[in-house]
């Protein structure tokens, strides 16, 4: 029950995937693999639903769904699918990163890569960070 809380949270946001499947003791190897999993299916289903849902926004209002101003669409200019991939899934949940780069018009599978990688990174850097935590609160307990 414990590894399906955590695969599903990870559908959700990797912030919360992490501490609490080491809350609930499972392995470190065992939380990265369920939060990279759960974390990969949420991007993927995003990403196909979102890729239609734009599609049908631009058949019905037959213009651009990117606004072109504000400080997400800058950063988006200037980083571009790579940047996203790899700073979202930290600064934003995984499928809710994915969302806004579909809407921001990012190609698909590149997008999906992409996030792919960040997610992979940010799961193992918090699962390290985590798991060491742990350790030290241990010695010196």
């Amino acid at each position: 029950m414990a590894a399906l809380s955590v695969l599903g949270l990870a559908v959700v946001e990797i912030w919360g995937a992490v501490p609490v499947g080491l809350a609930l003791g499972l392995s470190p190897i065992l939380v990265w693999v369920l939060t990279v999993v759960g974390s990969m299916a949420g991007v993927g289903a995003v990403a196909v639903a979102g890729e239609a849902v734009r599609a049908w926004l631009l058949r019905r209002r037959g213009a651009s769904t990117t606004a072109g101003h504000g400080r997400l669409y800058r950063v988006w200019v200037r980083y571009g699918v790579v940047g996203w991939g790899l700073v979202s899934p930290l600064v934003f949940a995984p499928a809710m990163g994915t969302a806004i780069g579909i809407a921001l018009g990012a190609p698909r599978r590149r997008l999906i890569a992409w996030m792919c990688a960040g997610v992979i990174v940010w799961t193992s850097i918090l699962v390290i960070a985590g798991d060491l935590g742990l350790r030290a609160i241990h010695v010196l307990s």
